[in-house]
């Protein structure tokens, strides 16, 4: 038996690869997106996204817009294991010193760049293609 089965259940096997997650709110679900480290030249997909969809519930529609309504939705049972699994994946040791903070940041700010850039150019040839 594993020691994360919901993740196995969502088709995840590579657990030693993945490096980070981000969890974020659209208006009808909840989006996770898994990050994984993969070697440069990697064929494999760098990330992967799951929705998880809220469940409906018979509020009148002039409090969903509120703040009460926020506190009101429910995430998903299968989402809530996902993320302590991944919480467990993924938990740093220790605080990091400041040289290795720097450094991650570093990282981070560069691999920012490289999507950004990557993004622009891959607009540029669309926008060229259109002549």
């Amino acid at each position: 038996m594993s020691d994360y089965p919901t993740l196995e259940e969502m088709g995840i096997t590579s657990f030693e690869d993945i490096s980070k997650y981000s969890l974020r709110r659209q208006s009808d679900a909840d989006v996770l997106k898994i990050y994984y480290k993969r070697p440069k030249g990697s064929l494999l997909s760098r990330s992967k996204k799951f929705t998880f969809a809220h469940p409906r519930k018979s509020i009148p529609l002039q409090f969903r817009s509120g703040e009460k309504w926020d506190s009101l939705k429910d995430s998903s049972p299968r989402l809530q294991s996902a993320v302590a699994e991944l919480k467990k994946l993924t938990a740093e040791p220790a605080a990091l010193p400041p040289e290795d903070l720097k450094a991650r940041f570093l990282e981070d700010l560069n691999h920012l760049e490289t999507v950004v850039n990557s993004k622009i150019d891959e607009l540029r040839r669309q926008i060229e293609n259109m002549k």
